[in-house]
């Protein structure tokens, strides 16, 4: 899997998205998508999974933390996409 590392240049997060950009050593900036999660399933809204929420929950921790640093964070996506796998530190 393609991986990117970088500081955090910014984090956008509401209820139903949540994205985030990295800078890496060259000066390059990608965006990410952490989750997207609009409009309903047959007239329900869409809910996620506990697991799920837990790890939205720690890759936000991470990249708070690594924009206040700043410290260097390393971020997982399949090949030409912009969603996230992985969040890591370092």
């Amino acid at each position: 899997m393609p991986q990117m590392t970088g500081t955090v240049n910014c984090l956008r997060i509401s209820e139903t998205d949540a994205f985030t950009q990295i800078r890496d050593a060259a000066g390059n900036t990608e965006t990410f998508v952490l989750w997207w999660y609009p409009g309903t399933v047959g007239g329900i809204p869409r809910t996620l999974n506990s697991f799920t929420r837990v790890l939205h929950s720690m890759w936000v921790s991470l990249l708070r933390e690594a924009l206040a640093g700043p410290l260097t964070i390393r971020i997982t996506h399949p090949m030409h996409s912009s969603e996230v796998l992985n969040v890591q530190l370092g």
